[in-house]
């Protein structure tokens, strides 16, 4: 648990038990993580934003401390934008800037689309609005076998699962995925080993068939009726979702600003903590009726 954030659990719309996490107070600031990504993923966001803003993340349906969707298979972008529309009505969350790192910009990308009243602005890290194995290192001939991988991997969710454990217990695992560059030297070791360690004991069927119905999804098409402040971050290291995808979506969001972070990868936010906190820190100032605490209170 990040200090600061209180647990709390809820119904969503379909009956399925989300597990969330929320504190500070001020304008909102919500939180979609990445696929297989648990809350400590944004410690340093977290603990940079919660002083000034209310903050409001959650675990997505089946995995980590929330449950089973109650219709197996149910997993798509759409479910997780229903459960992000329930916890927002529930905190009575009327407006909030959203921030969605790798699978959370598919996420805060579609919940913009479908409710943009609701939206101040969109923080953007490390994404893409849709279609995400197009992006990965061998193109289209990759894209089109992941998705008969990740059935093998739901029939294998067990065996999957334990060697996910031991390959992230082991203690030249950092170092590896570093040399490999899939992880830049700078990053925080001994948080990346707890994230991964989170990762590896979660439901590995689940993670697959999330995976494959996110690699469905295709929300480019609608990038250009997107109305509210938008900054993309992007890695110029990052080997899943590239810089140029970033500035494809950066191209058609009209307005948008991009923050390319130099040697950064798919977890610049990790990487990069304090680059990245400013970039989101100066763009949340920039949004009408953002303004932090520290400047609501001496305005009064």
């Amino acid at each position: 648990m990040v200090r600061g954030l209180q647990q709390k659990r809820l119904q969503s719309y379909d009956g399925t038990e989300l597990c969330y996490y929320i504190g500070g107070s001020g304008p909102a600031v919500v939180l979609a993580n990445g696929l297989g990504g648990p809350v400590p993923a944004y410690k340093y966001i977290i603990e940079q934003l919660i002083s000034e803003y209310t903050v409001l993340t959650w675990d997505y349906r089946g995995m980590f401390g929330s449950g089973q969707p109650v219709v197996s298979g149910d997993l798509s972008v759409y479910h997780q934008v229903g459960d992000m529309r329930a916890l927002m009505e529930s905190e009575g969350i009327g407006q909030a800037v959203i921030v969605g790192w790798s699978m959370g910009v598919q996420v805060c990308c579609e919940y913009t689309y479908q409710n943009p009243a609701q939206v101040a602005g969109m923080v953007l890290l490390c994404g893409v609005a849709g279609v995400p194995f197009k992006t990965l290192p061998g193109g289209a001939l990759v894209g089109r076998a992941i998705p008969s991988l990740l059935n093998v991997g739901k029939m294998s969710a067990k065996p999957l699962g334990a060697l996910s454990q031991r390959l992230t217990q082991w203690k030249g695992f950092v170092p590896m995925m570093q040399k490999l560059g899939a992880i830049a030297p700078s990053l925080d070791s001994e948080l990346f080993g707890d994230i991964a360690q989170e990762f590896a004991g979660m439901d590995m069927g689940v993670y697959c068939e999330t995976l494959k119905q996110l690699g469905e999804h295709d929300g480019y098409d609608n990038l250009s009726s997107v109305r509210v402040p938008t900054l993309l971050v992007a890695g110029d290291k990052d080997l899943m979702t590239p810089k140029t995808a970033a500035q494809r979506m950066q191209s058609e969001i009209p307005g948008a600003k991009l923050a390319v972070v130099s040697g950064g990868t798919h977890y610049t936010p990790v990487e990069f903590p304090d680059r990245v906190g400013k970039e989101i820190d100066d763009f949340l100032r920039g949004v009408e009726g953002f303004e932090p605490a520290s400047c609501r209170m001496s305005m009064s």
